[in-house]
């Protein structure tokens, strides 16, 4: 979970109350699913507990929830001006770091506290929410010194320029081995022939994203009033979102957010975006629904004031409850995009209401709670995995689609999650295969052969447009003699103890090796595939010793 460092002082003076000390504060911090990890003099850790709220991973987010509770919801990023700076971007990023978002912030002299809080929210969300930069990385410079327009350049490794902290100029190679910022993020510019330099119009160069500012426009001090922030990465969505949460909390401490138009050339296709984007997410639901979420009635009239007091952008009484009934329409504040359902709004109800206003029930009816009988399988499975010398592993249900279809070449398509906060979790698996070879792509310190097995949720689209849950087994060898015999004897094992027919049929596959992979068959019913890995899929994981796998219906092994 997210932890953060804040100021005392400084998260009581955004919240506009007076320090109510660490017991109360506990109870406060409900309201942004947080507690305090540990206090200290004048600084706090805290550790929040929702990760679908970038938002709130500042002090500048806490502080404006507290205050936006005691006071009802502000407006963010309304009546800013027309863009009269522009950004122009390169063609050749398309396939490196395409997304570039941007804006200036004006009338707020930082001292350095609060500039080190800036600072720290900015590493935050590169960090977490845009996955080690990857995704989003965003960067702050002196306005004075930009000469606009700016270019978002593709260029030769041998572009060199001053990089921040150093004397002299480095070329973009250089900056990647030569210095320990550039060595840690070097591999995400890997088998890039060009790579991102953001330039303006003097030539003046801003910085070499994600990797490191210029000495020249890159270094922010306490007392800057004018600041300059870009966020580039690979993910549209994230570079965004990461750009207009940067900016409510520029606007939170008093700056005046002036916004930048950004212009795509051909493929994007030749798109201009005004940034950072006024996200306006519209949730409804019907007083009915909340009743029934609740267990308890309230007035329409409660509903809309504890959403203004979660800082909703607007939230309206209407008749558009379902069945002619009353309902409620509220717009998410622009650094919000966590709504996915009707329930999160009644959630976000819950929360201002508070938890402790609700009365607790006691069950009416004594039951007694037991396995359901696919557990009691899976257990029995893992227990005859273990014997024959495997290692159980535990992944997400939420995965991305590059691991899916790109680097594993699964046949099926992933089934997508409608507006993911990122797109690491961008969509449902529909196979096990790609959480065991993303395990061995970590473990080559690991003495060999390494045997690795799961058994899990899948997620599968049906022909009828519906989505089908389905409980699959898989398992995987490694090593430098790893081959078909391998996983042929543990899923042999698992059918002999089993009391059950195995038999294999030649198919084709694209995860496996031609001639190497067999459709697995169990009591005469086809249940799955097994075979040797294919070298590309290892390569893509960067796995470098042979591996070979299977993955079934665990239903099958019913008998």
């Amino acid at each position: 979970m997210p932890k953060i460092e804040v100021s005392r002082q400084d998260l009581f003076k955004l919240a506009r109350m007076e320090d109510p000390g660490d017991e109360k504060l506990a109870d406060i911090l409900s309201l942004v699913k947080g507690e305090i990890d540990s206090s200290e003099g004048d600084w706090l850790k805290l550790e929040l507990n929702d990760t679908n709220r970038p938002d709130l991973w500042s002090v500048e987010g806490v502080a404006r929830a507290l205050r936006c509770w005691n006071a009802g919801a502000e407006r963010h990023l309304v009546e800013l001006p027309e863009p009269d700076m522009e950004i122009f971007v390169d063609a050749g990023l398309e396939n490196v770091r395409p997304f570039v978002a941007a804006f200036t912030a004006c009338g707020w002299a930082p001292d350095q506290k609060e500039l080190d809080a800036l600072i720290n929210v900015q590493e935050k969300l590169a960090a977490s929410f845009g996955k080690n930069r990857k995704t989003a990385g965003a960067g702050f410079y002196r306005l004075d010194d930009i000469e606009f327009p700016v270019r978002y350049r593709a260029v030769s490794p041998d572009t060199s320029f001053v990089p921040l902290g150093f004397e002299r100029e480095m070329t973009l190679s250089e900056i990647l081995t030569g210095t320990e910022t550039g060595r840690t993020y070097a591999h995400l510019l890997k088998g890039a022939d060009l790579w991102p330099l953001l330039e303006d119009s003097g030539g003046n160069v801003l910085s070499f994203p994600p990797v490191l500012n210029s000495q020249t426009t890159g270094r922010v001090s306490a007392g800057d009033s004018r600041l300059f922030c870009e966020v580039t990465g690979t993910n549209w969505e994230t570079v965004q979102l990461s750009a207009t949460i940067l900016a409510c909390n520029l606007q939170d401490r008093g700056a005046e957010i002036s916004p930048i138009r950004v212009n795509y050339p051909e493929p994007y296709p030749g798109k201009t975006v005004v940034t950072p984007v006024i996200f306006s997410d519209l949730m409804t639901a019907s007083m009915e629904s909340i009743h029934r979420v609740l267990g308890v009635d309230i007035s329409p009239e409660s509903a809309r004031k504890a959403l203004q007091r979660m800082d909703y952008a607007s939230v309206e009484i209407d008749g558009t409850g379902g069945t002619g009934g009353t309902g409620i329409t509220g717009i998410l504040p622009p650094y919000r995009r966590d709504g996915i359902h009707a329930v999160d709004m009644i959630e976000d109800i819950i929360i201002s209401i508070g938890l402790s206003s609700f009365d607790p029930l006691l069950p009416k009816q004594f039951t007694l709670g037991r396995c359901a009988p696919i557990e009691d399988l899976a257990d029995a499975a893992r227990i005859l995995l273990a014997g024959a010398g495997c290692e159980e592993i535990l992944r997400p249900v939420l995965t991305s689609r590059e691991k899916v279809t790109d680097l594993t070449r699964t046949p099926k398509t992933p089934v997508s999650i409608a507006n993911p906060m990122t797109a690491e979790y961008g969509v449902v698996r529909n196979t096990l295969l790609p959480g065991l070879l993303e395990v061995e792509s970590t473990s080559a310190h690991a003495a060999y052969p390494h045997r690795i097995f799961e058994t899990g949720e899948v997620l599968t689209a049906a022909e009828d447009g519906n989505c089908r849950t389905e409980i699959l087994l898989a398992c995987l060898v490694c090593g430098n003699k790893a081959d078909f015999g391998d996983v042929h004897s543990i899923i042999g094992s698992l059918c002999h103890s089993r009391a059950i027919r195995l038999s294999l049929a030649e198919t084709d596959d694209n995860r496996f090796i031609p001639g190497r992979c067999a459709a697995i068959s169990i009591n005469d019913r086809v249940s799955g595939v097994i075979g040797e890995l294919h070298p590309a899929v290892l390569n893509n994981w960067g796995i470098s010793r042979p591996a070979s796998a299977f993955e079934i219906a665990l239903s099958a092994l019913k008998g």
